[in-house]
């Protein structure tokens, strides 16, 4: 098999090198001409090169190009193993994850700390039901950022720069987020505390604690910096019937059981097998065209608490993690609970073109959507109940070819094929719970997957702060304004950056 790998920095030299270890052929990339590739590669001119020659793909560039090659990868019908974190937010790797599965190609985050001895021995106990109800878990990592790479300067590091997407949240939370929800099941609420806190020289937080409120009832909790000179990794478990924990720096598990008993036992903290372990389960996954080893489910997961993490500490309050929505298409039938929803007040109030519909007049409408080839309209569920509707579909040039709907006009000069327009309207009943939030990014994502749209616009009254922010959290920019107290909206799809750096993830 060819393995291209993406990056040839510290963490992409070592799946290079462990890739020809297991006896495949090799070709990289690496935008700077003067890193040195792994010997015996091949290397190739660019990143669409390197991944067309192989058969499967490591993304290990730095994390602000994630998105970019790992959306190539999958476009070109490539398997591919993406080095944590996925994405910088959670609406990218939404975007990676309705692509791939609209593909058919297998996309696999890199999560090597799941094949780490400790942690696949507290999974093993928590499974058996060792500490029965978990009640109580926190995770922890602390290590010296200036010591992780001796040879090179950390103030280069992706590491170390927000424009890479450094920082403590996507470099180091996000392996000990993983594997902790891995453990006690998913959160509902976040409250963190982000920041610099050090004289490092670097523009991104040094330290972060997260606290969880669990879905099951349970609390948890994560501390990660880049502050301590020792290196620490460990988590503890306390739960209805015993307590685990596991310490990197002991090298070993304790289990304390209800009867008071206690059982340790060794488990090494070398982290090399990790990585053989996980290109190996990714490689037979794709040899085999079996599911991702880490599907992007799990990373979209962590990116959830890490979004919520960023807001927390940035306004001081606890946020509410966005509930799971599903969307189907509308049909004819829903033509009542439509109108209902764009005639709420609340609703026209924040409306371009805000007088009550007719019947008449919604159903000509809903007729001519629902033929138009061009146009998505779906239906947002929540716990089995209609919440919203999302509407995407060509640029309209004026309100009077929407049947008198409020239908944003936009100015946006896409580099590449179609723009459509994004509309939501959210039932009074679902604001005020992060679920605008949640239908935004899945539609958003799911019409990013067409191979044709170049760009997403959206327009929302400049005080409509509850949808500036939802639409911010689904990876909307601001790109202008109009004349009539709009915000104009644009998202656009990830491409391969020309600026690409060559620092490794």
């Amino acid at each position: 098999m060819r393995v291209a790998v993406l990056g040839q920095g510290s963490i992409g030299r070592r799946h290079a090198e462990i890739a020809l270890a297991l006896g495949h052929e090799l070709t990289v990339y690496d935008p700077d001409p003067t890193v040195a590739p792994a010997p015996g590669a091949l290397t190739s001119a660019s990143a669409r090169e390197c991944i067309e020659r192989a058969d499967a793909a490591v993304v290990a560039s730095p994390s602000s190009e994630h998105v970019a090659h790992a959306r190539m990868a999958i476009e070109l019908g490539v398997p591919v193993l993406v080095e944590k974190p996925l994405a910088l937010d959670g609406a990218h790797a939404a975007e990676l994850d309705f692509l791939a599965r609209e593909r058919g190609t297998m996309l696999s985050v890199a999560m090597n700390l799941r094949e780490h001895p400790g942690v696949r021995a507290l999974s093993a106990l928590v499974a058996e039901g060792a500490p029965g109800s978990i009640l109580r878990a926190s995770a922890w990592c602390g290590s010296w950022l200036p010591g992780w790479r001796p040879t090179g300067d950390y103030r280069e590091s992706y590491s170390a720069r927000s424009e890479l997407g450094g920082g403590v949240l996507l470099d180091v939370a996000v392996h000990e987020l993983d594997y902790l929800l891995c453990l006690t099941g998913p959160a509902c609420s976040v409250s963190a505390v982000a920041r610099h806190t050090s004289e490092l020289e670097a523009d991104v937080e040094d330290v972060a604690l997260i606290m969880l409120e669990l879905a099951s009832g349970g609390v948890a909790e994560v501390s990660v910096d880049y502050l301590d000179r020792s290196y620490t990794r460990g988590c503890r478990i306390v739960g209805s019937a015993g307590t685990l924990q596991w310490s990197w720096e002991e090298q070993l598990l304790t289990h304390r059981d209800a009867s008071g008993a206690t059982h340790r036992r060794t488990v090494p903290s070398d982290v090399a097998p990790t990585y053989r372990k996980q290109l190996e389960r990714f490689l037979q996954a794709t040899r085999e065209a079996a599911p991702a080893p880490v599907p992007a489910a799990s990373a979209r997961q962590v990116l959830a608490v890490i979004d919520a993490a960023r807001i927390s500490a940035r306004d001081g309050r606890r946020v509410a993690l966005a509930p799971p929505v599903t969307l189907r298409a509308a049909r004819i039938e829903d033509a009542e609970l439509i109108l209902a929803w764009r005639n709420d007040p609340e609703t026209r109030r924040w409306s371009r073109d805000s007088h009550e519909i007719e019947t008449d007049e919604h159903l000509r409408w809903l007729r001519r959507v629902l033929a138009d080839a061009s146009t998505r309209l779906w239906i947002a569920e929540f716990d089995g109940q209609p919440i919203a509707n999302v509407r995407i579909g060509p640029e309209t040039a004026s309100l009077a070819e929407s049947d008198g709907y409020a239908v944003e006009h936009t100015h946006a000069d896409p580099k590449t094929d179609e723009v459509a327009e994004v509309h939501i309207v959210l039932a009074s009943r679902a604001r005020g719970r992060g679920l605008g939030t949640a239908v935004l990014i899945e539609a958003t994502a799911l019409a990013l997957a067409e191979p044709r749209l170049g760009a997403l616009n959206a327009h929302v009254k400049a005080h409509n702060e509850a949808s500036l922010r939802a639409f911010a959290k689904a990876g909307f920019r601001v790109v202008g304004h109009d004349a009539d107290e709009f915000v104009r909206l644009e998202r656009l799809p990830a491409r391969e950056s020309p600026t690409i750096r060559s620092q490794s993830a």
